[in-house]
């Protein structure tokens, strides 16, 4: 079979430091440059311009309360970490997208040769700095994807051949995958990377966090920006996000907006609709997105399509025979997760489906456990299916699930129907109800209450506007954790909040992990103090909802070491590496 992702860490450092895969090496001017202050030209000057363009914009609307770091109630991205002696982007990730040919197809059309989808090298910021004595290393919420088009060598290559690139022997892992894989004919040749191939290099920064105390009805609020660049000679552009409507621009445009809905409810789109492919038209499309956390679809920043059209857009479409898209309101949310910032808003970390395993296998303090993310894994099991068909010389199939509706369907923690017939099939298994939390289409499969470990034991309506900023949680009530249990509430950080219990009462479910005291924790950060020791000085043992790749966090939380085998669910930003704030200056 072949590889589908590679995140062995030892195989992704051999192939930056010996093979010439490093983002300074692949794009810039200057190859052997380790810090970006050294990168020169290339994406990442485009890339920091465009991000300081929106801090700045960001800071204009609320100059008193917006700026880099913890004095700061709204906390922003710091644009110089782009051009600092201390900062570098790390490889994370190459990921096989043989099965996104079908888009390729629709993007290039038959006019040009044929594309057999895509490869994708993923980087993540990351520095080394000291503090107060302390040597400090942490990545940073940014990630940069390098894209390039996977073509065959000849005209006579078909899909087996470009599989075969790709099928290291089992067991092949560290320098010596990474030398199999840069081998001529196999996928990271030097002749498939070469600049005629690129297709773009993407970026999702997380740009603004708000903390819980700012926002304590939210657990609070963070923003990113999704940004897509295309090189057109000398410059880096940027260029239209697939499938992400420019909503500003066709809210005002009653006519554009119109011929959009119309191409949309053709009949020849219907097939890709329910397959999950559609390729919406570039001139109906964004150049930028943002994308904010928490609550995911029940925030209308999130859902784009549904700031342009409702239900009532498609009361006509026939529905009948469809697979996945079997009610307007499904639909939307189709539509939705198939734009850049619902794709990031459904079943991520924090924002993010990809944050790369930890390099160092020890590391305790603001660690992941699981670096990918539910939808990931999904979209995992969807592709080893495709390419199984092609190797057996079959038909494989195209169609993607609705992105929060993909792998161990009706556990506990995922995604369910409250009554719309588009998601009627969206169950729960025994045992577990549909809790209607915020989203006002979906709840999630919990244990009746009173909560145990990791369970919800706070339920709110949330009043959801384009304008992110003034959504809010309204009508909270708090619902029960069972006996020995304390309920961590939105005020501190939790989402829906969190039942925790004494490491010895954490049962089956649970592992032992640390909860920081919020107040104390942020106090020591504004004095300038190392994360982990603040962490060390304020945390208290705490038994939470244990955690791993086949048994994953709910929504808004992310699976963090603990120092024992398992891992523990946690709010995302009570990782360092997850937020902008608190980061040595």
């Amino acid at each position: 079979m072949p590889r589908l992702l590679v995140s062995d860490p030892e195989a992704l450092v051999a192939l930056e430091r010996d093979h010439g895969l490093s983002l300074a090496a692949l794009l810039h001017e200057h190859p052997d440059a380790v810090a970006t202050s050294g990168y020169g030209a290339g994406p990442l000057a485009a890339i920091e311009r465009a991000l300081r363009k929106r801090v700045d914009a960001d800071r204009a609307e609320d100059p008193r309360h917006t700026g880099v770091g913890m004095r700061h109630v709204h906390r922003q991205f710091e644009p110089a970490w782009l051009a600092a002696d201390d900062t570098r982007f790390e490889l994370i990730g190459v990921v096989n997208r043989m099965d996104r040919e079908v888009f390729a197809r629709a993007t290039t059309g038959d006019g040009g040769p044929r594309s057999f989808g895509e490869t994708r090298l993923i980087y993540r910021l990351a520095y080394t700095r000291t503090q107060k004595g302390t040597t400090v290393d942490s990545r940073l919420p940014m990630t940069v994807n390098v894209v390039f088009w996977q073509r065959p060598d000849d005209a006579a290559s078909e899909r087996p051949e470009l599989q075969r690139r790709w099928a290291a022997p089992p067991g092949l892992a560290g320098a010596e995958l990474a030398s199999w894989l840069r081998a001529p004919g196999h996928a990271l040749a030097p002749a498939l990377l070469e600049a005629s191939l690129l297709e773009a290099v993407e970026i999702n920064v997380q740009t603004e966090r708000w903390p819980s105390t700012i926002r304590p009805d939210m657990a609070g609020h963070a923003e990113y920006l999704l940004e897509v660049f295309h090189r057109e000679g000398d410059r880096w552009v940027a260029a239209p996000l697939e499938n992400t409507p420019d909503v500003k621009r066709l809210a005002r445009d009653a006519e554009t907006r119109e011929a959009l809905r119309a191409w949309l409810v053709a009949p020849d789109q219907r097939a890709s609709l329910d397959a999950g492919t559609i390729v919406v038209p570039e001139r109906f499309l964004a150049t930028a997105a943002t994308s904010v956390t928490p609550r995911g679809f029940a925030r209308l920043a999130n859902r784009p399509w549904s700031q342009l059209f409702t239900p009532d857009d498609f009361a006509d479409y026939e529905f009948e025979g469809m697979q996945t898209v079997r009610s307007p309101r499904a639909l939307l949310r189709r539509l939705d997760g198939l734009s850049c910032q619902g794709c990031h808003a459904s079943r991520s970390i924090a924002g993010f489906h990809l944050l790369g395993a930890e390099r160092d296998p020890d590391k305790a303090v603001d660690a992941l456990a699981v670096f990918t993310s539910p939808h990931l894994e999904g979209e995992l099991e969807r592709r080893a299916t495709w390419h199984a068909a092609v190797l057996a010389a079959e038909p494989p199939s195209e169609v993607r699930l609705l992105s929060e509706h993909e792998r161990g369907r009706g556990r506990w923690g995922t995604r369910c129907g409250l009554g719309d017939p588009g998601f009627a099939d969206w169950t729960c298994d025994p045992g577990l109800s549909c809790t209607a939390l915020t989203d006002p289409e979906l709840g999630t499969c919990l244990e009746p209450s009173p909560a145990g470990v990791g369970g919800v034991c706070e339920l709110g309506t949330i009043k959801a506007r384009a304008d992110h900023h003034r959504d809010r949680v309204t009508k909270i009530e708090t619902s029960p954790c069972a006996a020995g249990g304390v309920c961590n509430d939105n005020r501190v950080g939790f989402p829906d909040g969190m039942c925790a219990f004494a490491c010895a009462s954490a049962g089956p479910e649970g592992a032992c992990g640390v909860i920081p005291n919020l107040r104390g924790f942020n106090d020591c950060l504004a004095a300038d103090r190392p994360f982990a020791q603040c962490l060390v000085d304020t945390a208290t043992p705490a038994g939470m909802r244990a955690c791993s790749v086949d048994a994953p966090c709910r929504d808004d939380y992310i699976c963090a070491r603990s120092g024992s085998d398992a891992g523990v669910c946690l709010p995302p930003y009570f990782l360092f590496q997850l937020r902008v704030d608190g980061h040595p200056r």
